[in-house]
């Protein structure tokens, strides 16, 4: 575990550090017109390959101080240069450790209603960490099969905000006699955990931030949409449409033999066993082979959530994030849901990660500009265009 955190804690820092160097070209990526050269540009560059050492070498000729390059500089200049940027990294270093032993992180709880037709409640766990000056709170969301553990990382992407990371119900920690609906039920862990923030005196006033991947996104609109005033802005990476359609787009690549007879009769047998309490064991196998994810790890009630039959009712600025090869969740089920939500503000990312909510992997350093350029035109409210698709499709040989 100290190994997998350390791993982590690099990433971050790579993410801050290679931030800087992204803002020349992100003019590109905002309209959509990325590039090969862009790609390139924004990959980390290799230094200059020293002398090769199997030709033969020349003489070394050591110059004085005095001495001019061709570009009329002296090596003295070059030294003063080199160690003027060595005292800036020094620098950096130094704010890091700063900002860090003023960053505080805690485990929290919170009680969540267990489902629409029952008033008994339960824990949920959770991590928090709170920044000096923090200018809101974001609540991130894990997917279906995670846990606080997996999202909380991803609080390195908000450096001047509080982050909350929790656990849906069946998953992390206290899953006993819990059962996940991958989003129908998992609103109300939602709605525990945002008013956890908001009846802390010091959350209160300050924005919140809903942030959730796949099913958290899901979780996260339909709570939005079903409670109202939970959340000044929602960042939604690969939330599907309807659970019924990217379950039939699963099976109908699962079932993409010509000779296989009656593909739709089988297809609907199997929707039906899903929904079915009786067969939902005997289906759980074919869903394992047909989504990649394996609902045994996870007690699962399967049943209908179909996040687009609300969107209408969102009225906040949403960012929606989908991948170019995502299996599970399409760019299309993404789209569908970001034209029907009402909201005053919003884009969608088409980005060219290669899996599900792969798009941070793919490209962290625009991720975490894309992700908090959008927060900071929320909250200033200083937007342009209501509506936006930001489309950096490309292709990466």
């Amino acid at each position: 575990m100290k190994h997998i955190k350390s791993v982590w804690f690099l990433i971050g820092s790579m993410i801050f550090t290679c931030h800087a160097s992204t803002h020349t070209f992100m003019n590109t990526f905002e309209n959509g017109s990325a590039t090969h050269s862009v790609i390139a540009t924004s990959s980390v560059v290799a230094p200059e390959p020293t002398a090769d050492i199997s030709k033969k070498s020349k003489p070394i000729i050591k110059k004085s101080a005095t001495d001019k390059s061709a570009t009329g500089k002296s090596a003295t200049d070059k030294s003063t240069k080199d160690l003027s940027e060595f005292e800036s990294y020094v620098k950096y270093l130094s704010n890091i450790k700063n900002v860090m032993s003023s960053v505080k992180v805690k485990e929290v709880s919170f009680p969540v209603k267990q489902s629409d037709i029952s008033d008994q409640t339960f824990i949920r766990n959770g991590f928090l960490v709170t920044r000096p000056g923090a200018l809101g709170t974001v609540i991130i969301c894990h997917g279906y099969t995670q846990s606080k553990h997996e999202s909380f990382f991803f609080r390195a992407l908000f450096s001047h905000f509080n982050v909350l990371a929790f656990d849906f119900r069946a998953h992390g920690d206290l899953i006993i006699d819990q059962h996940s609906t991958i989003g129908k039920d998992e609103i109300h862990d939602v709605w525990g955990a945002a008013q956890f923030v908001k009846s802390n005196p010091d959350f209160a006033s300050k924005p919140i931030i809903g942030f959730g991947f796949s099913m958290g996104a899901v979780s996260l609109l339909m709570a939005q949409a079903h409670f109202q005033n939970l959340f000044d802005l929602l960042i939604l990476d690969s939330p599907f449409d309807s659970s019924d359609i990217c379950m039939l787009n699963r099976l109908d690549e699962l079932l993409s033999y010509k000779f296989l007879p009656g593909k739709e009769w089988i297809k609907s047998a199997i929707m039906k066993g899903l929904y079915s309490e009786n067969w939902q064991s005997v289906v759980k196998p074919i869903f394992k082979m047909a989504t990649g994810l394996d609902p045994h790890s996870v007690s699962t009630k399967f049943v209908p959530v179909i996040p687009i039959n609300i969107a209408s009712k969102i009225t906040i600025p949403c960012l929606f994030i989908s991948c170019e090869n995502d299996k599970k969740v399409t760019v299309d089920s993404v789209k569908r849901l970001y034209d029907q939500v009402g909201s005053p503000f919003k884009r969608l990312w088409i980005t060219q990660g290669t899996r599900h909510c792969g798009s941070c992997l793919a490209q962290p350093e625009i991720y975490l500009y894309m992700v908090n350029k959008f927060i900071k035109k929320s909250l200033s409210k200083k937007w342009s265009n209501a509506e936006k698709i930001i489309d950096n499709r490309v292709m990466v040989v």
